[in-house]
């Protein structure tokens, strides 16, 4: 019998400095679940002012995380803090 495993991909830049790392956590968790795998966001320390969208800088790396944070709502993977 074949093992399921989750992927959980782990973050913890500050949003306000490092949109990367999240942007990151997001299309992979993303992606994972397009595949059909079981697919997780964890968010600790700073990452967690993500979900203040108004803490996310407005530069073009800023506006591709909101997008993923906001596909992440009704996305098939989970987004713990």
């Amino acid at each position: 019998m074949a093992q399921r495993r989750k992927l959980i991909f782990f973050t913890t830049a500050d949003p306000r400095s490092d949109c990367g790392a999240l942007f990151r956590a997001y299309h992979f968790a993303a992606a994972a679940a397009g595949a059909g795998l079981e697919a997780e966001v964890r968010l600790a320390g700073e990452a967690v002012a993500v979900a203040d969208l108004e803490t996310i800088p407005d530069t073009d790396m800023g506006r591709d995380v909101r997008q993923k944070v906001a596909a992440g709502r009704e996305a098939a993977f989970a987004v713990s803090f």
